[in-house]
C-alpha cells in the first residue's frame, strides 16, 4: 500500500470502473488522484492480474480488484491467443480466429459481471465509465438515482478487430448508452466531434488533455556533438509504425541515432530488423513515473503511429504531452491532433508514417542545432499550456457541477 487515503465527505463519493488492471493507466490514475485531492472519496474497480493485489491505496484513492479464477485463467489463454497471432503478422486459421474472437467475448462478459458485483457495493454518489467497455455495468451499478461520468478515451467500436458489421452495431449500442450518462468527457476536441455528430449529443463533451504533471523548469542541453538521440518511448505494436520507423535509419545523417525504449507484442520482430543497423539503439521501459525524466535525455521525440483507424487518426497519444514537459522537439504522424499542437505551437516536424525516406528527412531536418534551439525555446510556454495542473481544473468543474443541485 501506498499513498492517503481521503476520507469521504458528505456525498462526494465515487466509483470509477476499469477494465486493465490499473499498472499503468495514467489518465485514471491522474483523474482519480486529482478527484481525491479535492475531497471526494474515490475508489477504482478493475480487474485483478498475475501482477496485482486485490486491494491497494494509492495517493487520495483506492483500487479495489475482485477475484475471479476463472475470468483470469480467460484472459491468460486469450493473452497468450492475442500474441501467437501477432507473433504470426496477423495469419491464423479459421478456427483459431473464432475462438479467438469467442474468447475475447467470453472474457469482457465476465469481466463486466466480475466488476459489477464490486461497484454496487460502493454506494458512490458518481459513477465513471472509463471507455465503452465498462459503460454498461457502471449503468448498471449506478441504477437511476446516481450520476454517470462517460469518460472516452478512444473511439471505441473504430478500433476493434472485427467485421464493419459489427462495428456498426457496437455503435448503436454505445449510441444508446451514451444518452443515459450525465457527463461525457473524452481525450480531444476531435474525438469530441465525432461522438456529437455520431450520437447527436445535445451538450458536446467535454474535454480534458491527459498531460503529465508540469516538470521542473526545463534545462536546456548543451550542445551535443554526436550522435543526436532520436527516441521513440513506448510500447511497440504493429499500428505504431514501428518497423517503416526502423527502415528510416537507412536514410538518416550520420550524427543520428536511434532509440527505441519500450516493450510490447513485436519486440522480437524489430529487433530482427535492427539487425545490421548499427544506429539503432533498444532500452528496457521505464517506470510511468520516470516517464517525463528519462525522455529528457534525448534530443528530439518521435511519434510515427499509423492511420489504420479512425482513432488513430484522430488519436492524441501521451507520449506527445511527454515529451512536451522533457523539453523534446518531435518528430511525429501527419495526423490532425499532432499537427495541430505542433504546428500551432512550433514545437516540431511532421513526417508521412508510411514512408520510410519522410520520416528519415524530418529526423535529420529536426535535429539541426538551428532548429532544435529555436523549438526547445517554444516547448517552455508549451509546458505551461499542456500540463496537468491545467487540464484537472476542467475535471473538477464537471464534477463540482454534478453535485450542485439542478
Amino acid at each position: 500500500m501506498t499513498g492517503q487515503l481521503v476520507q469521504p465527505r458528505g456525498s462526494r463519493s465515487v466509483c470509477m470502473l476499469v477494465s486493465n488492471d490499473m499498472v499503468s493507466d495514467p489518465r485514471v490514475a491522474r483523474h482519480a488522484e486529482a478527484l481525491g485531492s479535492h475531497g471526494f472519496k474515490v475508489t477504482v474497480i478493475c480487474p485483478i492480474s498475475n501482477r496485482t493485489e486485490p486491494y491497494e491505496i494509492k495517493q487520495g484513492y483506492e483500487i479495489i480488484r475482485p477475484r475471479s479464477i476463472i475470468l483470469e485463467k480467460l484472459s491468460t489463454e486469450l493473452a497468450e491467443k492475442w500474441r501467437a497471432i501477432y507473433e504470426n503478422n496477423g495469419h491464423s486459421t479459421l478456427k483459431d480466429r473464432a475462438l479467438t474472437k469467442i474468447l475475447a467475448l467470453a472474457t469482457l462478459l465476465l469481466t463486466q459481471l466480475t466488476l459489477f458485483g464490486a461497484a454496487v457495493s460502493q454506494r458512490a454518489r458518481i459513477y465513471c465509465a472509463n471507455d465503452l467497455d465498462t459503460l454498461p455495468v457502471t449503468l448498471l451499478a449506478a441504477g437511476l438515482s446516481r450520476k454517470v461520468v462517460y469518460d472516452s478515451h478512444e473511439l471505441w467500436p473504430d478500433m476493434m478487430l472485427v467485421p464493419e458489421s459489427v462495428k456498426a452495431i457496437v455503435r448503436a449500442i454505445e449510441g444508446l448508452l451514451i444518452k443515459q450518462t450525465d457527463i461525457v468527457m473524452t481525450v480531444n476536441e476531435f474525438l469530441a466531434e465525432v461522438l456529437a455528430s455520431r450520437y447527436s449529443l445535445k451538450t458536446p463533451p467535454q474535454v480534458v488533455y491527459n498531460c503529465p504533471n508540469a516538470s521542473l523548469p526545463i534545462r536546456h542541453r548543451e550542445k551535443r556533438t554526436a550522435p543526436k538521440i532520436a527516441l521513440y518511448q513506448g510500447q511497440f505494436t504493429r499500428d505504431r509504425g514501428l518497423d517503416k520507423l526502423l527502415k528510416a535509419t537507412d536514410y538518416l545523417l550520420p550524427d543520428v541515432r536511434l532509440v527505441l525504449r519500450g516493450f510490447g507484442i513485436i519486440e522480437r520482430e524489430l529487433k530482427a530488423l535492427s539487425v545490421g543497423r548499427t544506429n539503432v539503439q533498444f532500452e528496457k521501459p521505464v517506470n510511468a513515473s520516470k516517464l517525463v525524466s528519462a525522455a529528457s535525455e534525448a534530443d528530439i521525440g518521435i511519434i510515427p503511429y499509423l492511420p489504420t483507424n479512425l482513432n488513430n487518426y484522430l488519436a492524441s497519444p501521451n507520449k506527445l504531452f511527454e515529451y512536451i514537459q522533457a523539453g523534446l522537439p518531435i518528430a511525429a504522424s501527419n495526423t490532425p491532433f499532432m499537427r495541430k499542437v505542433i504546428l500551432e505551437n512550433d514545437i516540431g516536424m511532421l513526417f508521412d508514417s508510411q514512408d520510410p525516406r519522410s520520416i528519415a528527412n524530418t529526423l535529420n531536418s529536426v535535429t539541426r542545432e538551428d532548429l532544435l534551439r529555436r523549438q526547445r525555446a517554444n516547448l517552455v510556454s508549451a509546458a505551461k499550456k499542456y500540463n496537468w495542473e491545467t487540464e484537472s481544473k476542467k475535471l473538477l468543474h464537471a464534477y463540482e457541477g454534478l453535485l450542485s443541485p439542478s
